[in-house]
């Protein structure tokens, strides 16, 4: 029987002295083997300058609320099969209605930006931000669940914050509410909103991230997703596009060379 290799064991074998991921998020890779070994691990994480000017993740956020609110998978599928009959697919007006974002940072930031640009309300949630961005109102997490009509989540995923989203929250959201997720599959309690799009609590769900990727086969999302359209799903595609990709890969390198520049340095002095 082979003995399970364990991540340490390669990060040991590999002699690595950096680690540097093109990500803001890292739960991909194994922080506590690297520490354990001082194996210094670089993310995009508060590197706002470089994050600033990046905008593909929020605008496949937004891509989702819109897919979601105007029923783009079942009216694509059904045009695909030769029909033509709009009134299966009565779609949900945004201007007026309320969104509420939890994560008020770089994408909760664009994501406020193209709400109000659609004459939504917006609200949120974080307890990080002190001060109300402008056009935006601060309210619990409870509140937000409660009263908004799309609910969109944008933080890192942490060991403090998994399950953020638990049963008791979904189980509070307004009836027929979007929810969208960009950030990780494992911040949400994937079988209670299954549980509510079943029940009519939800009336839609967006992901571009399922917990447990990539292998979904087992995922309750994803098996739910199988045979209602409500659900749209991509394979987390939010900042996979050509020209961001190029911007944070270049910012990368850079950092791996100026690393590696003042470690020369120091040996030298």
């Amino acid at each position: 029987m082979k003995v399970p290799i364990s991540v340490g064991d390669i990060v040991e074998a590999a002699s690595l002295q950096l680690v540097v991921t093109a990500t803001t998020g890292a739960t991909h890779i194994d922080a506590r083997a690297l520490a354990q070994r001082g194996v210094p691990l670089l993310t995009l994480k508060g590197e706002k300058q470089v994050l600033q000017a990046l905008t593909p993740a929020a605008e496949l956020s937004w891509s989702l609320v819109m897919a979601c609110a105007r029923r783009l998978r079942p009216a694509i599928a059904h045009v695909d099969a030769g029909r033509w009959n709009r009134v299966e697919f009565p779609g949900l007006m945004l201007k007026g209605r309320v969104i509420g974002i939890i994560g008020m940072g770089r994408i909760g930031g664009w994501m406020t930006r193209y709400a109000v640009a659609f004459g939504m309300e917006v609200v949120y949630f974080d307890p990080f931000v002190k001060q109300a961005p402008e056009n935006t109102r601060a309210v619990s997490l409870e509140e937000l669940v409660s009263i908004a009509d799309v609910v969109s989540l944008h933080v890192h995923a942490t060991d403090e914050n998994k399950n953020l989203l638990n049963r008791e929250l979904i189980a509070k959201f307004k009836s027929g509410a979007i929810f969208i997720n960009t950030s990780r599959g494992e911040l949400t309690d994937e079988q209670a909103l299954v549980e509510a799009l079943q029940a009519g609590r939800l009336g839609a769900v967006g992901v571009d991230v399922l917990s447990g990727e990539p292998d979904i086969i087992h995922n309750p999302l994803w098996h739910y997703a199988q045979e209602n359209d409500q659900v749209v799903i991509t394979p987390h595609i939010g900042g996979f596009c050509p020209d961001a990709v190029d911007h944070v890969v270049t910012f990368s390198c850079n950092r791996i060379l100026e690393y590696f520049h003042a470690s020369a340095k120091g040996v030298g002095e």
